[in-house]
């Protein structure tokens, strides 16, 4: 074939005649547009050309497209690369025309790319791709015309020889979003929140242990009221030994290490307490210039590209340099979330019957006619259960979309957290039918914050995702200072359901209203139960107020 090559601004290559998918979209945005104290990250796109003619071949690369990735390898050099997916359905892209959100869902590969041998270093990448293409079409139903195109990026970050061997890292990963929809009465919601971390990205996005919020990003809370407790304890880090042969799981090339692996000399940089990552020198004290550089770069994105946005990037210091030196930002994800219109919402204050009324909710408007429910129960749920809910819960999902029918869901801890500890771990599109998600998340002793379990039984012990779990304090404003943050509102999962607009929600069983219904099962010893509401409710999410209830509205 001739293959076509569009250059664009920014050092971006687009190669081949197909979409350049969700993520190479972005990427192209955020190249194309000026953007202070951002460095522009060079991008290769193989579009849905290479997916077409990949399935075409039955799951095979012709000797044209195998040169294609070899020369692109040779102009990105000898460092670590990233191999990422870029299907046609994510960030609000799609074949169909519809602005849908599908952050995290496919499979991404960071490769060392330093084998002395560059046949090998070309295999590995080769496989990388096979992987994505096979992964994504493994996921698509059978009527689907969404495609998968790829991006190829270096890596920026730093070598480090470390105790457990040769690893490679950003010094700093973050998630940071436009919109904060907790913000306090005396901040903006335009000031948007930023989940960051040491050490590789995956650290923000999976959710398996805390890191550090900005909230907002531009007046930050000082993170000593918001009581961070140990910081940051463990860290993703590339393998730099595993340079050969993939086996097509995501996290294969990478570390979970302890922060005490890493060099002390520098993460004493971010701040540290007792031997944990606080970050608070960059958060607090602006050290390389890092919070007000995030702010001029998210109110960059704003003014010229969209006001609702999400942006993963990656951010590097030269060690040379002094503290208050401008450290270097690479954005590496653009995702533009939908605006949402945030219309007057009036709740009957006499409903015919009020089955959930809380305080601690995101997402806006009214859906009427919902018929189900399904419940997890806090108090028979085990983690030992884990897999057969995930299962269950997956297969009702698909059986209330078949009959085009949206359910509440009602469950302990974080939805959607690969730690097991701290709730279930599910894919988004497991629960994308779900009209709402709410969470059950704290215990009967009142603890708001994931816990360890000591024994078989959790009791709902598992902290929310909601990043303001209410300590206490005599006003609003002063618990939410007087607060845990657990910072887990950048991961891909709730991306997705807030891009969506599923409303999301927090049960604090002690304070908010839930009918004994919800626990009524005909079978009081399963953890999973579908009920059947006696009459339609009708679901009322006010963003503004943060108010949310399921009612029955008179005369239904």
């Amino acid at each position: 074939m001739n293959l076509k090559i569009v250059e664009k601004i920014g050092d971006v290559k687009i190669y081949g005649d197909g979409s350049p998918g969700g993520k190479g979209l972005g990427l192209v945005r955020i190249n194309e547009c000026p953007i202070p104290k951002a460095h522009k990250l060079k991008t290769r796109v193989l579009t849905t050309t290479f997916y077409d003619r990949f399935i075409d071949r039955g799951g095979k690369f012709d000797k044209e497209e195998s040169d294609v990735v070899c020369s692109i390898l040779n102009e990105l050099g000898d460092g670590p690369v990233g191999v990422r997916s870029s299907a046609t359905n994510e960030a609000a892209t799609s074949s169909r025309g519809a602005a849908l959100i599908h952050a995290g869902e496919y499979t991404s590969y960071m490769l060392p790319n330093n084998h002395p041998d560059s046949q090998t270093r070309l295999h590995q990448v080769r496989q990388a791709i096979e992987h994505i293409f096979h992964d994504f079409t493994s996921k698509q139903p059978p009527s689907s015309r969404e495609k998968m195109a790829i991006i190829l990026n270096p890596i920026p970050g730093i070598f480090d020889d470390t105790l457990a061997g040769p690893c490679y890292y950003p010094y700093i990963s973050g998630v940071a979003n436009s919109y904060f929809p907790h913000a306090l009465k005396t901040q903006d919601p335009k000031e948007g929140f930023a989940r960051i971390a040491f050490g590789h990205g995956y650290a923000t996005v999976l959710d398996d242990f805390p890191v550090i919020s900005m909230a907002t990003i531009k007046n930050p809370i000082p993170l000593k009221l918001l009581q961070i407790g140990k910081g940051q304890q463990y860290f993703y880090a590339l393998d730099m030994t595993k340079n050969r042969e993939l086996r097509g799981e995501e996290l294969e090339t990478m570390k979970k290490l302890h922060v005490n692996f890493a060099n002390f000399h520098k993460i004493k940089l971010l701040g540290i307490h007792n031997n944990l990552i606080t970050i608070e020198e960059l958060i607090q004290n602006d050290h390389f210039r890092f919070k007000t550089s995030l702010v001029e770069i998210m109110e960059t994105i704003a003014a010229r590209i969209a006001a609702h946005f999400q942006i993963e990037f990656v951010f590097n210091i030269n060690f040379a340099k002094k503290d208050k030196e401008d450290g270097t930002f690479h954005i590496v994800q653009l995702t533009p979330l939908p605006e949402l219109k945030f219309d007057s919402i009036q709740i009957p204050k006499k409903p015919r019957h009020t089955y959930l009324s809380i305080k601690n909710a995101q997402g806006h408007g009214v859906i009427r006619g919902i018929k189900f429910a399904v419940v997890i129960s806090p108090f028979i749920y085990t983690k030992d259960m884990h897999d057969a809910i995930r299962n269950k819960i997956s297969a009702i999902n698909r059986q209330m979309q078949e009959g085009q029918e949206r359910y509440i869901l009602i469950i302990p801890g974080r939805l959607g957290s690969k730690n097991r500890d701290w709730g279930i771990d599910v894919d988004y599109k497991d629960v994308d039918g779900a009209a709402a998600i709410f969470e059950y998340g704290v215990d009967i002793a009142g603890r708001a914050e994931p816990l360890p379990e000591d024994s078989h039984l959790t009791g709902g012990i598992y902290g929310s995702h909601f990043l303001y779990m209410i300590q206490g304090g005599y006003d609003e404003d002063q618990k939410r200072l007087q607060t845990r943050m657990y910072g887990t509102q950048g991961t891909h999962f709730l991306t997705n359901l807030m891009g969506n607009n599923i409303i999301y929600g927090y049960i604090a069983p002690g304070r908010d209203r839930m009918d004994p219904w919800f626990f009524s099962s005909a079978h009081p010893d399963e953890a999973l139960s579908l009920l059947a509401f006696p009459n339609p409710v009708t679901l009322f999410a006010d963003s503004i107020h943060q108010r949310c209830r399921v009612i029955v509205e008179n005369g239904k």
